[in-house]
């Protein structure tokens, strides 16, 4: 599924902290991590070539820190058996992060956000909000904690897969049944279904041939149609799962708003992945308008698959 994991990193405490993930899914997938990390050029300004301060020189400095500084990283990840490169680049860190991931499409993009506001924050021209607006690749996003949150636990259990019931939404399935497979993680199929108040203000007030105002008396059979639609889906979904692998797969449907729905069962769920996908190059535009993938990024509190699709 994946050939490399990609780590883009800036030299932060913050930026690191999607590292513990990286190497558990490196290690259960046998996978290569590639840690890259760009550093700005130097203005002329700060040369001095009459007193032998040329600009080669200062960033051919400036390189050696950087590579210091990730083989430094690498060292305090590497167990046993796990590859490990780096790279330090010149220039503007987007245009190079996304370089670097087409270079091999089947590289997994993992990088990490700012706390609690922290899709708010990259969708004020950071260097995430241009790498997701961009790259193909898939994505792993791991919030970042702020300063004095409680050390997270970062064992990995279970993977909460967000379905609708679109074509679109199942292409994440490869995906989770890859990291099913080689690292024995339980799966968890989740599906939001509306509830009967929403189902019924659907049926009564958008009700066509009544006059407004005018309640549907089988908004209950509507609910238990869907209800049922829904579980048949997910029950295909659960044995074609099974079928590829994944030993231990569970289904829930849940009512209430898609991100709602997600977030409260992350929660609830420990040591969990969520897998979702969002919509092509539009997709993290859209969550300035509160989209789902935007919100569980922001609000779930565990790392995050993104799989952009369309």
């Amino acid at each position: 599924m994946y050939d490399r994991i990609l780590v883009p990193l800036d030299g932060s405490p913050l930026a690191e902290q999607v590292l513990p993930f990286v190497t558990r899914i490196s290690h259960g997938m046998g996978v290569p991590i590639h840690l890259m990390r760009v550093f700005a050029t130097v203005s002329e300004e700060l040369t001095d070539p009459v007193h032998g301060l040329y600009r080669s020189d200062i960033m051919a400095g400036v390189h050696d820190e950087v590579m210091d500084y990730l083989n430094g990283v690498r060292l305090k990840m590497e167990p046993p058996g796990l590859e490990i490169t780096c790279e330090a680049f010149e220039g503007e860190a987007a245009p190079h992060i996304i370089e670097e991931a087409e270079k091999t499409p089947k590289s997994l993009v993992s990088m990490s956000t700012h706390g609690r506001s922290g899709v708010t924050r990259w969708l004020m021209g950071s260097v995430t909000d241009r790498v997701l607006h961009a790259t193909k690749n898939p994505m792993l996003i791991v919030r970042g904690r702020s300063e004095g949150d409680p050390e997270p636990d970062t064992k990995l259990e279970t993977i909460i897969v967000s379905v609708d019931g679109s074509s679109l939404a199942e292409q994440v399935i490869p995906h989770v049944t890859a990291l099913a497979n080689a690292m024995e993680l339980k799966v968890t199929l989740l599906r939001a279904g509306a509830s009967e108040n929403e189902l019924q203000d659907i049926a009564g007030y958008q009700h066509a041939d009544g006059p407004p105002g005018m309640k549907f008396q089988h908004f209950e059979e509507m609910a238990k149609e869907a209800g049922n639609r829904a579980l048949d889906y997910l029950v295909g979904l659960e044995g074609s799962l099974r079928k590829h692998g994944v030993a231990s797969v569970e289904h829930r449907i849940e009512k209430g708003p898609a991100a709602d729905v997600i977030v409260d069962v992350a929660h609830e769920t420990p040591d969990n992945l969520v897998a979702m996908t969002t919509h092509g190059r539009s997709g993290p535009a859209r969550w300035t308008q509160g989209s789902v993938t935007g919100r569980v990024v922001s609000h779930s509190g565990d790392p995050v698959l993104v799989v952009r699709v369309g």
